[in-house]
């Protein structure tokens, strides 16, 4: 895992995030979505990163948070 992604103590519903896919069929070589996080899902010590669902319902890895 990057030492620049966000922990999840860092994320709060509402913030805006940048992820990566976990939920779709070419997950692996899409681009990264924006959106709202709607809720943190606990992944302990996953080394991917900290898992979120966004306001979408897409789901995926935190890869940085959206300055506003």
């Amino acid at each position: 895992m990057s030492g620049n992604r966000p922990t999840e103590d860092e994320l709060r519903r509402g913030m805006t995030v940048e992820i990566d896919q976990s939920n779709a069929d070419n997950a692996p070589d899409a681009d990264p979505i924006r959106g709202e996080i709607r809720t943190v899902i606990d992944e302990g010590d996953s080394p991917q990163g900290v898992k979120v669902e966004l306001k979408s319902g897409v789901t995926g890895y935190v890869e940085r948070v959206v300055p506003e």
